[in-house]
């Protein structure tokens, strides 16, 4: 049976509200235009042009944290997050109906308005252009400018969402030590006679801000048996340009990533970020329409996987021990409800040693990042963490596990924001399982 399209889909949502009870957005405001129903019907009418685009619409449509969520709860699988994508792609293709409401738009929106334009041109699919923004913000961080910005109180000019951002940013290593990431790496557990294969997507803003992580998930891939690719002219996911109705750039950049990972001939094409999997995930819905790319989209598609469903399923990694911690995780939206990975990265968690794994309640509601999500909707977002560090707190962990780098930074901000910095530790899965693998061999040597 053949796939219904977007514009198909969105005429079988039957309203019977099993998606109610999983959308972050309704949970906080009880507001029926803030969950999926409410949402499908304004996207479609939109669409069929039965109401016309306008700022309150647009407004409505962004608040949808595009976690999934409601697609795993629906028992007919509607897809929301791509109704309401088709529907802000129509407003972005008729931005012109839309202008003379401008002067409505608050400054702050108009700032991170144009500087979200020029992230997603001129930054994000150029690798060069990254990394000389990562040299920039390893200045900003070691010449003493953050320390002397901090004190002079000039983040306070900024939008708060933005000066929350600057607060938690991690450490960008040094050039020296953020050089270009091996391009082969053979599997260093000694099965040579049956070495797997894996391809490395290393993202764009992960092999910035997030070297390490990466440096680990090659380390952690091949310590588990892999011989790890990483092709070099890979590219950003695409992602952020589809959430915000940018089809025709994400378009541009799959293509250049599935020519490229074509060339590795790997078996498998492993990412460590929920948000990033996901969107490669769906190359094969991206390219439906289109029967010269829709093969090799494809195959593309069916090979990504994430690291932890890799490693548990097809790798033998070694034994970690923790430090008599209480760990909990955090999952990544994209992760559990688009790459359906649900369980993996908890029973890594739990095969370590001397450490206490908690379940952390709610944890199928979103943390409030979503992408960009708590730059572009900071109320919103910093409720729905609110709510979740309520839970956080409940369960008393030493180190919060995320899955996912925009998870992650969330994370982190709801930490300090609840002065919990000095007993909660953030870290990302695979920095968590690398660390407790090297203190195992250091107690074995």
């Amino acid at each position: 049976m053949k796939a219904l399209t977007t514009e198909e889909a969105m005429h079988t949502c039957v309203r019977c509200g099993a998606c109610r009870e999983v959308c972050p957005t309704l949970d906080i405001t009880g507001r029926e235009a803030d969950g999926p129903r409410g949402r499908v019907l304004m996207a479609r009418s939109l669409i069929q042009g039965d109401i016309p685009v306008n700022k309150e619409i647009k407004d409505q449509l962004d608040r949808c944290l595009l976690c999934s969520a409601c697609v795993d709860a629906c028992p007919i699988d509607v897809p929301v997050p791509d109704i309401v994508m088709l529907a802000k792609s129509k407003i972005d293709e008729t931005r012109e109906n839309i202008k003379a409401e401008v002067k409505d738009i608050p400054k702050e929106s108009l700032f991170i308005k144009r500087a979200k334009a020029f992230f997603f041109e001129k930054i994000l699919p150029h690798q060069t252009r990254l990394h000389l923004l990562g040299h920039l913000l390893w200045i900003y961080q070691k010449s003493g400018l953050q320390r002397l910005v901090r004190k002079l109180g000039i983040m306070k000019l900024f939008p708060p969402q933005l000066a929350d951002m600057e607060r938690i940013m991690p450490e960008i290593l040094s050039p020296g030590k953020r050089k270009t990431l091996p391009i082969l790496t053979a599997n260093s557990n000694g099965n040579v006679e049956s070495p797997k294969s894996a391809a490395m997507f290393r993202g764009c803003i992960m092999d910035v801000m997030f070297r390490e992580t990466n440096e680990n998930s090659i380390k952690l891939l091949s310590k588990s048996g892999f011989h790890v690719h990483t092709p070099p002219e890979q590219t950003c996911c695409g992602a952020l340009h589809m959430h915000n109705g940018k089809r025709q750039k994400a378009i541009e950049l799959a293509k250049q990533n599935i020519e490229v990972f074509e060339q590795s001939n790997a078996e498998t094409i492993v990412s460590n970020a929920g948000g990033c999997g996901a969107a490669l995930r769906e190359y094969e819905e991206l390219f439906r329409d289109d029967p010269e790319w829709l093969p090799r989209a494809k195959k593309f598609s069916s090979k990504v996987r994430d690291i932890s469903e890799v490693i548990l399923e097809k790798g033998s990694l070694p034994q970690g021990v923790g430090e008599g911690e209480r760990v909990t995780y955090q999952p990544s939206c994209h992760l559990q409800y688009v790459m359906k990975v649900k369980d993996a990265p908890t029973k890594l968690l739990k095969t370590l040693s001397d450490s206490t794994f908690v379940n952390l309640p709610d944890s199928k509601l979103c943390c409030g990042s979503a992408g960009i999500y708590n730059l572009l909707q900071p109320e919103l977002a910093n409720d729905i963490l609110d709510k979740k560090m309520e839970q956080v707190n409940q369960m008393k962990p030493d180190v919060l596990i995320t899955a996912n780098p925009g998870c992650f930074l969330q994370m982190k901000s709801g930490i300090y924001k609840n002065k919990k910095e000095e007993t909660i530790k953030p870290l990302h899965i695979v920095d968590y399982l690398m660390e407790s693998i090297n203190r195992a061999e250091q107690k074995n040597q």
